[in-house]
């Protein structure tokens, strides 16, 4: 009988009757809150199975950070309002790339992540040029797919200076030292880049500055 049914019984059989039918929206409040870790990871992974395998949208309002593995986005609300909305394996593949890069790699993870909620994606077919030398640096880049050619104008001769491949980034230059572009950058396939616009560029560099300043603070402490 229900009544005789533990909190954690009770909320599979919620679980359960809610998903026999394969509905392609389902609404979970708090679908973990009464689980231990073992079943609510088995609900979290019939969720992520019904959304992988048969298209089912999922939203899920919970306080359980347990699972956030299995999200492909997270909105984070406080006091009803959304003070983040987080496209999570973008984000992870951004940050992954700005790592990489020698501007952001004192940067910390939240950091990091701040900057990635600010790129933007954009994509060019094969021939499509992509930054023109001479022109006014706007936009920091990064390559996220397919293949690019540096392209260099010395009085007419034009010549391929270096190529460019997933995780390469360009555009940096013009934006630090003020210049017109030194290069031109020309996709040689179906391309996508992340791209961030200078005054978010300049913003990432000005919190490098900062987080800088904090490390000498805790160097400084410990003398």
């Amino acid at each position: 009988k229900p009544a005789k049914l533990s909190g954690g019984q009770r909320q599979r059989v919620a679980v359960a009757r809610a998903l026999v039918n394969r509905p392609k929206l389902i609404l979970a409040d708090e679908p973990t809150a009464a689980l231990d870790e073992e079943s609510g990871k088995d609900v979290m992974e019939l969720l992520r199975q019904l959304a992988d395998e048969e298209g089912a949208t999922v939203l899920v309002v919970t306080h359980d950070n347990r699972i956030l593995e299995y999200a492909d986005r997270l909105v984070n609300m406080i006091d009803g309002r959304i003070a983040s909305d987080v496209l999570v394996n973008q984000s992870i593949e951004i940050c992954n790339f700005l790592r990489k890069c020698s501007i952001f790699e004192a940067m910390s993870p939240n950091q990091l992540t701040e900057v990635s909620q600010k790129m933007t994606v954009e994509e060019f077919s094969a021939g499509d040029t992509i930054i023109r030398q001479g022109d006014e640096g706007d936009k920091f880049y990064i390559l996220r797919s397919g293949t690019a050619d540096v392209v260099s104008d010395n009085n007419g001769d034009s010549r391929i200076v270096h190529s460019l491949v997933s995780g390469d980034h360009f555009g940096d230059t013009a934006l630090l030292t003020g210049e017109p572009r030194n290069a031109t950058i020309i996709a040689t396939s179906d391309v996508q880049v992340y791209a961030l616009d200078k005054a978010s560029f300049e913003m990432a560099l000005n919190a490098c500055q900062s987080f800088a300043d904090q490390l000498r603070e805790v160097f400084f402490q410990r003398r």
